[in-house]
Formats: structure tokens, sequence, C-alpha cells
């Protein structure tokens, strides 16, 4: 069964994320911040631009955000596959956002990654468990 342990005391979970490139050839490991609040998954811009999506690209649909600092519009893409807790999807669609500098990682694991299986996170023990739904 994929398990991660973190620190219970943390504010974050925190995870790596394993995002496959556009031509198929390379990936990329990238810390993400676990977010059951967050409706799809997250990665900043220049490292999409690095895997070889093209964000700028005026004919990518346009989602709306809130964030903290008020709402924005962050171009979604799909990506040939993200694995995350040992667990992998293939063409997952992602928002290309750039998260403050101050939070340390490189996006957010969305609702659309983890709905793909059964998670369980047990929080006092600092123990998270992502399995495929029978």
């Amino acid at each position: 069964m994929p398990r991660v342990v973190y620190d219970p005391s943390v504010s974050s979970i925190v995870v790596d994320l394993l995002l496959e490139a556009a031509d198929g050839k390379s990936s990329l490991l990238i810390p993400v911040v676990l977010d059951t609040g967050a409706s799809l998954t997250i990665v900043a811009t220049d490292l999409m631009a690095q895997l070889g999506y093209d964000p700028a690209n005026p004919s990518l649909g346009r989602q709306r955000i809130v964030m903290g600092s008020g709402v924005e519009y962050a171009p979604r893409t799909t990506v040939r596959s993200a694995t995350a807790i040992g667990q992998k999807v293939a063409n997952l669609e992602v928002l290309c956002h750039d998260l403050p500098s101050e939070s340390g990682v490189d996006g957010l694991l969305g609702l659309n990654f983890l709905k793909h299986f059964k998670l369980t996170i047990r929080f006092r023990k600092g123990i998270i468990d992502l399995t495929k739904e029978r």
C-alpha cells in the first residue's frame, strides 16, 4: 500500500509530485502541498514550461481561482502523467500558477488527482495512505 509519513506537528503536508514532460522523455520531481481544498492541481508556471508545456499559449482555457490576494485566472493544461504517494494518474489537468515563494513548494496536489483513489490521513500519527478503490 502506497504510504507517506510526515511530521504531524507541521501546518502543511508536503509530498513529492513527479510530472512527466510533454515529450514523454523526462520527468521532474517537485514538492507540493496536499490540498483537499483545491479542486485542481496547481504547478508553478516556469516548471510547466521547463517540462515542455506552454502556459503562455493563448488557446489554453483559463480557470478562475480565488487566492488570498483576490481572484485570478490561470491557464489550464494537461500533463501526460503525474505520480504522488506511489500512485499515478495519466492525462491530469493542471493549472499553471505561481504560489508565493515563501510557501517553499512548487504547487498544490488537488482533488482532481486525489479523487482517483481512497485517501486516508491519520493526522495524529502523520501517515497518509493512498490506495486504488475497488
